[in-house]
């Protein structure tokens, strides 16, 4: 082996792949900003208007205690960010996990993946998110605070 392919293939740097880091790398700079806007809710000049659909059907949407959770989540009260809506605090812990796994392979020198591997995987983890918003929707229905 010549030493000009063997420098190139002992150098990481040469091999790294920065587009590893875009997508997860964006995602985890809007949840801080979120958790960041979170932090100074309370002190907004506007607040959002009551679920429509809580006051409709007497019963939680989705997305119902959403804004309680990332509120304690910022304060760092997990226990009460899990109690208002476990799925927001999956999320972020998901994206947290999905950022250093990215970053992980990014320092290894790993390769983008073949888009038919990035579609598989973005239809299993649309298939997941999918049944844990569904869950979280029921646990929010008979244990909402």
């Amino acid at each position: 082996m010549s030493d000009s392919v063997r420098s190139h293939s002992g150098s990481r740097s040469a091999l790294r792949h920065p587009e590893i880091l875009i997508a997860p790398g964006i995602t985890l700079v809007a949840v801080l900003l979120l958790l960041g806007v979170a932090r100074v809710y309370d002190r907004l000049p506007v607040q959002p208007p009551d679920c429509t659909f809580r006051e409709r059907l007497s019963i939680p949407c989705a997305g119902c205690g959403g804004t309680r959770s990332m509120k304690a989540l910022s304060r760092g009260n997990i226990t009460a960010a899990i109690r208002f809506h476990p799925a927001a605090v999956l999320g972020v812990f998901a994206v947290f996990l999905w950022f250093g796994r990215s970053l992980f392979r990014y320092r290894r020198g790993e390769e983008s993946r073949s888009p038919q591997q990035v579609n598989r995987d973005l239809l299993r983890g649309a298939i997941v998110v999918l049944s844990i918003v569904f869950l979280n929707w029921i646990y929010l229905i008979f244990f909402l605070p």
